[in-house]
């Protein structure tokens, strides 16, 4: 297991895996806020019947633009397509020339057949005509690899394609996968590829596997790492974009729920998408007991039967910009139509430690060795407070650092510097074993956090 230190990663509670104690205090898992101005993707072209961002949005900041490829469809195909954004909100889809349509309009795709195109800008790669990389499932194939297959595609500017010569380099998978990209814990390529029905004992049900490669051509088959509990018959995972946040490996998997009546393989039911965490991205855990973090909308609303998301969010300012896909109809409606939408996060919000305005509640964390510097806390206490104690490793008070001696934090903010009467940083701990404690009221703490004085 990778160990997270405060020292090198701000620490989040999505988990408990840092957590002594706590008291008097609720985790609470919140979900991102849609945008006001949603859907900011919508079908607007022949060959988008649906048009949500399905797939991959990057920031490119040497080009200082947000680029996206997205699955479209029409006519019983997966094009990928590629359209760009100043800033993120507004999207342009470029007339490229490189696929036209049946009239011989010039159009934004860059694959004929792509679906779910999981794309990352790998700069470590020497040859610059592979810098972009992709992920996908070809529905083109001949049978029997159409149905279930992983391809590949290389490129030098995320427009103009190759697809590999040797396509597919997997078989018997599902037809929906999310590429992790080089990981460099493992020194690997890391992708997360259903399963297909041969590794299912029984009636088939879709679930998480993970597959590795050293050169993105040659690929494991994929091990299973995520499957619906016994108690969740009718539950199955479509997919699980995977990204690294803060030390963690973090999971949003397709929670499809299907219909118990339906025999396998089950075509109908609705889809939202959770909330997993990981340390190493192999043993996974839902986060807050299975909650839903990202919901479809009520009845009538342009997502109200299926949301997916795009292979991880974006940092933009102090918040998270979560890129997802919507229909109005569920899984097994053949014409729904997707549009895509924006939901935003505050930065390390996922989970919360939170208490009540009647009574403090505390928190503890596991001790660690101290490094010095200063203490940035992540909270919401503009209705209320935050103290900070110091423990010694025996969980006795470090002398002047009580919650007595803090300057009470009563505000907002994503990195609050947190003082003492008499110390402003830890230098005087430095090489000490030391746990922090927190008393709360009326107040939310979302992450901890360490820098240099």
């Amino acid at each position: 297991m990778f160990q997270s230190n405060p020292y090198k990663y701000r620490q989040l509670f999505i988990d408990n895996s840092n957590i002594d104690e706590m008291v008097g205090v609720t985790k609470i898992l919140h979900q991102p806020v849609n945008y006001a101005g949603n859907p900011i993707l919508r079908p607007s072209m022949r060959w988008e019947d649906g048009a949500g961002f399905v797939g991959t949005v990057i920031y490119d900041e040497q080009e200082g633009i947000f680029k996206a490829w997205y699955q479209g469809w029409f006519d019983s195909r997966y094009p990928a397509c590629y359209a760009t954004s100043e800033d993120g909100i507004f999207w342009h889809k470029p007339e490229l020339g490189l696929i036209n349509d049946n009239s011989g309009v010039p159009t934004n795709r860059v694959l004929d057949e792509a679906c779910v195109p999981n794309v990352i800008k790998d700069i470590n790669d020497p040859d610059p005509d592979r810098r972009y990389k992709m992920l996908f499932w070809d529905y083109s194939l001949p049978r029997p690899n159409r149905e279930a297959s992983a391809s590949i595609a290389f490129s030098p500017d995320g427009i103009h394609w190759d697809p590999f010569d040797n396509n597919p380099v997997l078989t018997g998978t599902g037809d929906t996968h999310s590429l992790l990209g080089w990981d460099e814990n493992y020194q690997k390529y890391v992708a997360f590829i259903r399963p297909g029905r041969q590794h299912v004992k029984g009636p088939y049900r879709r679930f998480i596997g993970r597959s590795i490669s050293d050169d993105f051509v040659t690929w494991t088959d994929p091990a299973v790492v995520l499957v619906p509990e016994e108690d969740e018959p009718n539950l199955e995972f479509y997919n699980m974009p995977v990204f690294k946040y803060e030390g963690l490996y973090l999971g949003l998997p397709w929670a499809y729920k299907t219909f118990p009546e339906e025999p396998y393989p089950r075509m109908n039911g609705t889809m939202d998408v959770q909330l997993a965490v990981s340390h190493d991205g192999i043993e996974w855990d839902r986060a807050m007991d299975r909650e839903t973090f990202i919901s479809i909308g009520d009845p009538g609303n342009f997502h109200s039967g299926m949301v997916a998301c795009a292979k991880e969010p974006l940092k933009v300012g102090d918040e998270l910009w979560f890129y997802c896909s919507g229909s109005d109809g569920d899984h097994g409606t053949r014409h729904r139509s997707a549009k895509g939408f924006l939901s935003k996060l505050r930065l390390d919000g996922f989970v919360s430690i939170t208490a009540g305005k009647d009574d403090f509640g505390s928190i503890t964390t596991n001790s660690f060795i101290c490094e010095g510097g200063r203490l940035q806390i992540n909270t919401n206490a503009k209705d209320g407070l935050i103290a900070v104690a110091v423990l010694n490793g025996d969980g006795t008070l470090v002398d002047g650092m009580s919650h007595i001696d803090t300057a009470v934090v009563d505000n907002d903010s994503i990195k609050h510097v947190v003082t003492w009467e008499n110390h402003t940083t830890f230098d005087h701990l430095s090489g000490q074993n030391i746990r922090l404690k927190f008393y709360l009221k009326s107040a939310s703490l979302y992450s901890f956090f360490f820098t240099k004085a």
